[in-house]
This record gives C-alpha cells, sequence and structure tokens, in this order.
C-alpha cells in the first residue's frame, strides 16, 4: 500500500498513517492489558451429547485469561486491518473497471472499423462522383497480363499456303 504512492491521493495518505498510528497504539495496549491479566481462571459452557435424556453437560476447564484476551485482539487487529485496507481496495477496483470499460470501448471500436471504413469509402467516392466500388489496380493489371499471356500462348492462325501453281 505504501509502495504506490503515485496511486495514492493526499487524504488516502493521511487516512492510511492515523489509522494504522491508532491501530500500534491500540496493538501496544492490548500487549500491556495481556501481561497485566496472566491468570488462570475456571471457563464453563454448555457441551452437546448423544444422551437423550442430558442432551448437554456442563464443562469445566481452566484457561489463561491472557489467552482468552489475545484470541479477541487477534480477531479485533484482523478486523482493524481489512477496514484500513478497504478503502484503497474500493479505489483500486474503480479504476480496474474504469480501465475495463475503456477497452471495451476501444475494442467495440476495432471491431467496427471495416463496416466504418467502408461507408466513409462510399461517401468519399460520392462526393468526387465517381462509381462506389473501390477499383482495384493490381489485379486489373495482373488480368490485362494473363489475357495478353494467353493470346501470345495460342497458336497462331496460318495463313492458308497457295498452291504451288502460282495462282
Amino acid at each position: 500500500m505504501l509502495y504506490s504512492a503515485n496511486l495514492v491521493s493526499v487524504l488516502g495518505k493521511a487516512y492510511l498513517y492515523v489509522s494504522l498510528t491508532l491501530f500500534v497504539i491500540a496493538l501496544l495496549w492490548a500487549t500491556l492489558t495481556l501481561k497485566e491479566n496472566a491468570v488462570w481462571v475456571e471457563v464453563f459452557f454448555w457441551a452437546p451429547t448423544l444422551d437423550v435424556d442430558a442432551p448437554f453437560i456442563r464443562r469445566r476447564y481452566e484457561a489463561n485469561v491472557a489467552g482468552l484476551l489475545a484470541g479477541w485482539v487477534v480477531a479485533l487487529c484482523l478486523t482493524a486491518l481489512y477496514a484500513i485496507r478497504a478503502p484503497f481496495r474500493i479505489r483500486s477496483a474503480a479504476i480496474a473497471q474504469r480501465r475495463m470499460r475503456e477497452l471495451e470501448r476501444e475494442v467495440l471500436e476495432l471491431r467496427t472499423l471495416p463496416l466504418r471504413q467502408q461507408e466513409e469509402d462510399e461517401i468519399l467516392a460520392a462526393e468526387a462522383h465517381i462509381e462506389a466500388g473501390s477499383k482495384k489496380v493490381m489485379t486489373e493489371k495482373l488480368q490485362l497480363e494473363n489475357e495478353r499471356d494467353r493470346r501470345s500462348a495460342l497458336p497462331r492462325a496460318r495463313a492458308p499456303v497457295r498452291g504451288g501453281d502460282g495462282s
């Protein structure tokens, strides 16, 4: 989060620094609280059983208060980290969606390019008062050359040979 300085606004940086400072202060406070409450207490809870007459029995355990509090501290720390990170994820998702829409528009524009090119050619041809069909110069040149070659390859019709009588 901190390494993308050019992507984060000043307000985002202020939010990040304030929230991280409060997070560190809360973590220090939780550490001190856990050190002061290092006693063992009895914990009771109802556990289910397979007995139909008594479906729940009361179980008793001894637990360290600091251990119980540490679990809650971890849960709250994870929640706080997700809350700190949420605005940046929302912003990056919005940027990604905006970029995706731009790319989709560009793809649609490129997809219709041949159709628009033909329409523009027809409009230009109409303005120039020439036929709308495009002439293919190289193709016509090749066709003319092929016809000339075919004509030259055909056996020439010989003039009838006149008889030897000299008539």
